[in-house]
């Protein structure tokens, strides 16, 4: 009888064993795991941050380029209208010279 208990009780031993060493096992896995996604989350944030970049260096260019355009826009229309009052004034100082000019001379 006391061999029988002693072999219950080596054979609970080894499976206790067995069992420790599947959850190092398991543990070293999981762990293998996490470490994979860390690394894949970190390189896909850093992808992330680069087209971020990106797309701001270009969204960047184009407003500057929005930007000038607008300004030749708005220059030309102000040299337009000076242009029209410089002639509009031209017209009529002619007009006023003309007026003056006919009044002091009888």
């Amino acid at each position: 009888m006391e061999a029988q208990g002693e072999k219950l009780l080596q054979d609970l031993i080894a499976k206790e064993q067995n069992l420790v060493a599947k959850v190092q096992e398991s543990e070293a896995k999981a762990a293998s795991i996490i470490k994979e996604a860390q690394a894949e989350a970190t390189r896909i944030l850093d992808e992330a941050k680069e087209k971020i970049a990106a797309l701001t260096s270009e969204q960047e260019a184009k407003t500057q380029s929005e930007s000038e355009e607008i300004h030749k826009s708005v220059l030309s229309d102000a040299e337009s209208a000076a242009a029209e009052i410089k002639k509009l004034a031209t017209n009529n100082t002619d007009k006023a010279i003309s007026l003056v000019m006919e009044r002091l001379t009888p």
